[in-house]
């Protein structure tokens, strides 16, 4: 199984950080990606024919001086609806006409209907799970699998 993974960041919800199968994607240098690249524009060394996507992309648009940014980076909203979208195709450019993607989503500051209609053109969602839960400010987290469209 070929597995691309394009937001690897630290690795944070992989058991084996280095899983043999695995690409990882990202565009911090300083995280140790197996490719530096924006996931909007995959470059040829990507290769194709991927079984598995996963994606975890930037959710909230927080200060650029915050905890979250710091850790992250800052994303604006437009720029976290850009990657998701563009992201997506990319996905299915190099993904097989049967793969997967394992998508995370917390709608803090976007809808997770509004989210899924960005990626419609690209993938189908099958089936899904909130994970959490803040009252707070009332947002939750969602893990869901989503199929690549023909």
């Amino acid at each position: 199984m070929r597995i691309l993974d394009l937001s690897a960041g630290k690795r944070a919800i992989w058991f084996d950080k280095a899983y043999r199968d695995t690409v990882y994607v990202d565009r911090r240098a300083e995280v140790n990606p197996t490719i530096v690249a924006d996931t909007r524009a995959l470059p040829i060394e990507t290769g194709e024919g991927y079984d598995l996507i996963v994606f975890d992309p930037p959710h909230v648009n927080v200060g650029a001086n915050g905890n979250m940014s710091k850790r992250y980076g800052h994303h604006t909203t437009g720029e976290i609806r850009s990657i998701i979208e563009g992201t997506a195709k990319e996905a299915h450019r190099v993904s097989r006409h049967d793969a997967l993607m394992s998508f995370k989503w917390n709608d803090h500051d976007q809808s997770f209907k509004n989210v899924l209609e960005l990626m419609a053109p690209w993938w189908e969602p099958l089936f899904g799970q909130k994970t959490s839960e803040r009252t707070m400010r009332l947002c939750q987290t969602q893990w869901i699998l989503l199929r690549r469209r023909s």
